[in-house]
């Protein structure tokens, strides 16, 4: 042992649990794994303090270089596999060498973004963050354990392209593979634990996830990761071997059929009842109980030597369980214990006894539920019985347990530990629809239909396994995602079925807002919404306050800069929602991106079309000897902007995917887009022209010029796709603060310069200079970091506040149909009016029309979101 500082970590999966060993290693601290702070191994090993780290979830982003020399870096011990446990010591040169050879295997770089599905303080989790962070990428923990739901939402927003897993939790996302689309092509790295998957599974792994490099690695804590199989690059029989070696790693098979293992990664020393031990024999070869063989370099494993129970990745002995058993209950002789195969866990626990033993089945099925929560497991239904008149055993009298296993598998011999419990069931007339519903897919999926409408999943012996399958078939049965996820946090089925029916129990369920993918899609909608209230109030506040005060000119020019904001801030805000959530389409999905734009582009285009009309329609009333060009020129707005940059999208997302620099070459565009409307198109603005040629002129030099207006864009679209990457890396969006003041005090200071000082108090304004720009851009970057931080207080406020910032995101939604409908207000009075009807009749009804189809819109849309 070395004489260094010796730290004890409590296991726990957290965040903090990681960051903590990473802290040890850099200081050079001997790490000791603990199971909780009062363990034995602190004296075993002479632990000189207990870290117990804090529970956080999420996202880890360290980067760190690993040393490579041999002193010892951390003690991990086996559980459960001998009658004591065993201390496994790993240097750092071990760590390196398993960490070098994985990445260089998984052809990582910087850019991965994982979603580790296994707990961070299993060796397989620990050893998922080791490996990311050594490449300079990032981990994100889930809170709830592997759920398929959230890896799809995640993959959809393009904020992982990697998972982990072990080969139960891929089984239940290949059993629900039609919950995955066109997003399954942006996940890039796989790795798979080292429990068995057969050939067909590895087949539709890759089919499901075409473009991801694949490995599945084999090893045990004295020698982690000894063989990698690349699954997506290996075809037919071999895709039933674990691998083979790499690097300095080798394999052979031993005359009794054992793997045998020697390499770097190997511990050379255990720590056994507090001494140090060899792990290997003279040659450096670790002799292992695992039973293989070797064909053409592959690696085929055949199972344990010694009847390990591998039950979700924890591994068993049964003889351990056996004497745990014994010391609860007086079952002396009468009580074996074996491995059964299970299709979800890999290996269920056979506990088999005697039919002539008077046996307390609750109160065996109580202590077997105590052992296995001691070992890890808390899953009850890991636990089948056995009775039997004698065991199958050896001419010395020992149990067979294989044979145990077979005849479990014979009708008649088992009995249902659950249903050995007797629960009354509850009438089903008593049951509400959504009751008989959840609790027909509980009963299903927990194998029993011994369950009633108060009992929560876990208490019924549901585990985050079946949890996940739970989930994803109750969202196919039309349980809302939100609602179905109360399962996690321990509600009964009656209390889910409440929130379903929440209208009729007077018990309406508060919206949240539950990941950081809805936070930041809210964030945006919201500053969106206060850019469209900031147009329609600028466009109205004059005939207001003209009537109301007789004069409007000192509010607009006291509020001329607001008034000013809208028209540039929402082109900026565009920008934002477009590298957001269109631009990491282009890589992941084009045809739903090509499918987004032209839903958008369609509805612009009713728009513009309905707005024109109205526009000419109040022309033709009013003046007579009409032109073409004044037909054309009744379809120009803002919208033909939105229209022209929604056509032009596709190809400038195609032009950023090119650059490693997407978000540099964005501001490089804008400041180029801004040159040509301001050197070049700015020239011909004066030139007279008729019809058509008129209308593209109006495009290309008007207010709302396509290059003016598209250099805002272009500046949000830099902002968008840096939030989508900050997101990636776990981030908040707090860095907005310093640099939106940044950009704001630079715009203001370069209008400075100006003779007329920027001319910030006139309104309306002809053109967006330069330095408006920047101001407005560094206040739409203000407001998107203060949304957010309000939005992470959103479950905390009152109803006031909550539907003040829902308001503005169903404004922000409803951007361009309220945009039209705002814009034909004027129009319809003018027509109105032009029929008889008094101008005051005229503005009530145009204004009623408004009302009435914005609320209802509004109305529509705010109960699909938040009601």
């Amino acid at each position: 042992m070395s004489p260094r500082q010796k730290i004890g970590v409590v296991a726990k999966n957290s965040i903090g649990y990681v960051r903590t060993l990473f802290e040890c290693y850099r200081n050079r601290q001997v790490v000791i794994l603990l199971r909780h702070n009062e363990d034995s191994r602190i004296q075993q090993t002479g632990v000189t303090r207990v870290i117990e780290p804090d529970d956080e979830k999420g996202w880890f982003n360290e980067t760190t270089q690993w040393p490579q020399d041999d002193a010892l870096a951390q003690i991990a011990f086996t559980s459960g596999t001998e009658s004591e446990p065993k201390g496994v010591l790993l240097t750092y040169q071990t760590l390196t060498d398993v960490t070098e050879r994985l990445n260089q295997v998984m052809e990582v770089d910087s850019t991965i973004r994982e979603y580790v599905g296994v707990p961070a303080h299993f060796s397989f989790g620990l050893g998922r963050f080791r490996a990311v962070a050594a490449a300079g990428g990032a981990c994100f923990l889930p809170a709830h354990g592997f759920d398929p739901l959230e890896i799809r939402e995640l993959l959809q927003a393009g904020a992982i392209n990697a998972v982990s897993a072990v080969p139960s939790l891929w089984r239940i996302l290949l059993e629900n593979h039609r919950l995955f689309g066109a997003e399954a092509a942006a996940l890039k790295w796989i790795e798979i634990g080292s429990q068995y998957m057969s050939r067909d599974e590895k087949e539709r792994l890759k089919a499901l996830f075409p473009n991801a490099i694949i490995v599945q690695h084999y090893g045990l804590t004295e020698a982690s990761r000894t063989t990698f199989l690349r699954i997506d690059q290996t075809d037919g029989e071999a895709l039933e071997s674990v691998g083979r070696a790499y690097g300095q790693t080798e394999v052979r098979i031993s005359d009794t059929g054992r793997i045998c293992i020697r390499g770097p990664h190997v511990a050379r020393q255990l720590l056994k009842n507090g001494d140090s031990v060899s792990n290997v024999d003279e040659q450096g070869w670790l002799q292992t109980s695992d039973l293989g063989h070797l064909d053409q370099g592959y690696l085929y494993y055949e199972g344990r030597a010694d009847d390990l129970i591998n039950c979700g990745g924890i591994k068993l002995s049964p003889d351990a369980l056996e004497r745990e058993l014994r010391e609860r209950l007086p079952l002396g002789a009468g009580l074996a214990v074996a491995a059964v195969n299970d299709p979800l866990i890999g290996h269920a626990v056979l506990i088999a006894t005697l039919r002539h033993q008077d046996i307390d089945e609750t109160a065996l099925m109580h202590a077997a539920s105590e052992v296995l929560q001691a070992f890890g497991i808390q899953n009850k239904r890991a636990i089948k019985r056995l009775t039997l008149d004698e065991f199958p055993a050896t001419a010395t009298g020992k149990v067979q347990r294989k044979i145990l296993a077979q005849q479990y598998a014979e009708p008649g011999k088992v009995a249902d530990p659950v249903t050995a419990s007797a629960m009354p069931s509850v009438p089903i007339a008593n049951r509400s629809d959504a009751e008989q519903t959840i609790l027909a897919i509980w009963q299903s999926v927990l194998q029993t239909e011994h369950l009633r409408v108060e009992d929560n999943f876990y208490d019924m012996g549901g585990d985050s396994l079946s949890a996940l399958t739970a989930l994803i078939e109750m969202e196919r049965r039309g349980v809302p995602a939100d609602i179905s996820r109360g399962l996690l946090q321990g509600l009964s089925i009656r209390e889910i079925a409440q929130r379903m029916q929440s209208d009729a129990g007077h018990s309406r369920q508060k919206h949240q807002v539950r990941s950081p993918v809805m936070r930041n899609s809210m964030t945006i909608n919201v500053v969106r919404g206060l850019m469209v209230l900031s147009v329609i109030i600028a466009h109205w506040h004059q005939g207001l306050f003209e009537r109301l005060l007789g004069s409007s000119t000192w509010i607009t020019a006291a509020f001329a800069p607001f008034f000013a904001m809208g028209t540039p801030g929402f082109a900026v805000i565009y920008g934002v929602g477009a590298g957001y959530a269109l631009f990491p389409l282009f890589a992941s999905d084009q045809k739903r991106l090509r499918g987004i734009l032209q839903k958008t582009f369609g509805v612009l285009l009713t728009g513009i079309l309905l707005l024109g009309a109205a526009i000419f329609w109040a022309k033709w009333r009013e003046h007579a000897g009409l032109t073409f060009t004044d037909f054309t020129n009744s379809f120009y707005s803002v919208l033909t902007y939105y229209l022209l940059v929604t056509a032009t999208l596709y190809p400038l997302f195609g032009l950023l995917s090119k650059s490693r620099y997407p978000i540099l070459l964005a501001l490089v565009l804008s400041m180029c887009a801004y040159a040509i409307d301001y050197l070049w198109l700015g020239q011909i603005a004066h030139y007279q022209a008729e019809g058509l040629v008129e209308f593209a002129k109006l495009l290309l030099t008007a207010k709302y010029a396509y290059f003016q207006m598209l250099s805002g864009s272009l500046m949000g679209m830099a902002i968008g796709i840096a939030i989508q990457r900050w997101f990636s890396q776990g981030e908040s969006l707090n860095v907005l603060n310093l640099a939106g003041v940044f950009v704001l005090l630079a715009g203001i200071i370069v209008s400075l310069h100006q003779p007329d000082a920027g001319n910030w108090f006139s309104w309306p304004v002809a053109t967006n200079n330069i330095w408006r720009w920047l101001v407005y851009v560094g206040l739409v970057m203000l407001l998107l970091a203060w949304m957010e931080a309000l939005l992470r207080q959103y479950e905390h406020m009152g109803p006031a506040g909550r539907f003040a910032l829902q308001f503005a995101a169903v404004t922000g939604m409803l951007a361009f149909p309220l945009f039209v409908l705002h814009e034909m207000v004027i129009p319809l009075k003018a027509v109105l009016s032009s029929y008889g009807l008094p101008g005051a009749l005229a503005m009530a009804a145009a204004l009623a029309l408004f009302a009435t189809v914005s609320g209802y819109l509004f109305l529509k849309l705010y109960r699909a979101s938040y009601s």
